[in-house]
């Protein structure tokens, strides 16, 4: 819980789906809990059993796994992954018969 807020205050960090509709009104629909637990992307890729950090890049942009670089001076930040959605990915090509 977060610090100065009571049970029925606290804040959570879905990830979500969202659909435009003809009318230009918008549907968001949470997909899941975003737990914080965030892994590199040396970890991710073991995980997943790729072996190009590229990859990693790639499934980010295409939204398949949810990731980020921290921002730095030098502007070289490493790769962030959030844990649940790399296990997310994995189940979804598991199901699609494409992963273990």
């Amino acid at each position: 819980m977060m610090p100065g807020m009571s049970a029925s205050q606290q804040t959570f960090l879905f990830l979500a789906e969202q659909s435009q509709h003809a009318d230009g009104s918008f549907t968001v629909r949470p997909k899941r809990l975003v737990d914080g637990k965030e892994i590199s992307a040396q970890a991710a890729l073991k995980m997943l059993g790729f072996s190009d950090i590229e990859t990693i890049a790639t499934l980010v942009g295409a939204g398949e796994i949810v990731g980020w670089k921290p921002a730095t001076q030098r502007g070289n930040g490493k790769w962030r992954i959030d844990l649940g959605s790399v296990v997310d990915y994995k189940e979804r090509r598991k199901r699609e018969g494409r992963g273990e």
